[in-house]
């Protein structure tokens, strides 16, 4: 896959594009990337997937201290590199760009990517004020010579698939329904930072993670059953999210995972944390043994909601997650 951020970067081929922000490539996602892979196919065109940063509310001020990601654009990159796409075209979004209107935006597709075929959800919006829909790519498909396919939303359990209904999701714990929508299980990457050992002191050592993105979406606080790639090991744990209520006074968030099994002194190495199911909600105990009590019962939980993840499976999905090798 080659990631363009100029149309030269395409050698004027034709392509076969489907468009979005695309936050956290979910199932929906993916099943516009394979219509358009196999569109592609048959009209012996490059596919495309063209997606825009900054995200829009960013540059248009439009709350940007409440907007939170389910993925950075480093990890989104990755996982469409495994879906066998030719290009990421990568959009700076400018209040030019955002005042294009929706003729003039596919105008630039076709003169510039060289647009055979566009695939789009049948809720997407384009162009200026969102005015650009389905019923006018179609119109504008026959006056400049593409081909439109509409694809209707993904569901679950009678619910549309979306980018926010799986962070709603996610901030209200419900970490199966998110996973399911994804389409695999939720994902942090990030880097471990030195704590006041705590945890070590009552044999449950935690490793203390500082997200590579601030703008990363983190679940609702409380105790999770996790997959932990740490130093290329595929390793299973129990993490907390929250204010540690026992042990803290401040009201600073932690996000604290004890590796099952795992005693390496980590430190400023990369870790990336995969989120399999809720425990329970973060807890104030009287004491450090009832804590201690709890965590027992939590790692007990976590074995258990955890013992039918095949390691092998798991293993690809952080795979995704890395730069691929030339």
């Amino acid at each position: 896959m080659i990631i363009v951020q100029k149309p030269e970067q395409t050698s004027g081929q034709e392509t076969a594009i489907t468009m979005g922000f695309f936050d956290g490539v979910h199932s929906g996602h993916k099943e516009l990337i394979q219509r358009v892979l196999k569109s592609a196919e048959i009209n012996n065109l490059k596919s495309a997937v063209l997606t825009f940063w900054p995200h829009p509310r960013l540059v248009l001020k439009k709350d940007p201290e409440k907007l939170r990601f389910l993925t950075t654009l480093n990890e989104k990159w990755k996982i469409i590199s495994r879906l066998n796409i030719d290009y990421l075209i990568i959009q700076e979004f400018t209040p030019s760009f955002y005042n294009l209107e929706p003729e003039d935006f596919i105008r630039y597709l076709v003169k510039n990517y060289h647009m055979k075929y566009i695939v789009v959800g049948s809720d997407h919006r384009f162009g200026k004020e969102g005015k650009g829909d389905a019923t006018l790519l179609r119109k504008l498909g026959k006056e400049m010579n593409f081909t439109v396919e509409v694809v209707e939303q993904l569901s679950v359990d009678s619910q549309h698939i979306s980018s926010t209904k799986i962070r709603e999701a996610l901030l209200n714990g419900n970490i199966e329904k998110a996973n399911i929508m994804l389409g695999y299980p939720y994902f942090l990457t990030g880097t471990v930072e030195s704590g006041k050992q705590l945890g070590r002191k009552i044999g449950f050592p935690t490793a203390n993670i500082r997200p590579n993105d601030p703008l990363k979406l983190i679940p609702k606080e409380g105790v999770y059953a996790v997959v932990i790639n740490i130093g290329n090991e595929i390793k299973f744990g129990m993490l907390n999210i929250g204010f540690r209520p026992t042990v803290d006074t401040f009201q600073k968030q932690t996000i604290e995972v004890n590796i099952f099994d795992f005693d390496k002194d980590v430190y400023q190495e990369n870790i990336e944390v995969a989120f399999i199911k809720r425990l329970r909600n973060e807890k104030r105990f009287p004491s450090i043994e009832h804590l201690k009590d709890s965590l027992v019962k939590d790692k007990e939980d976590a074995l258990n909601a955890l013992k039918d993840q095949k390691k092998e499976s798991l293993q690809n999905l952080f795979l995704t997650l890395r730069p691929v090798k030339e």
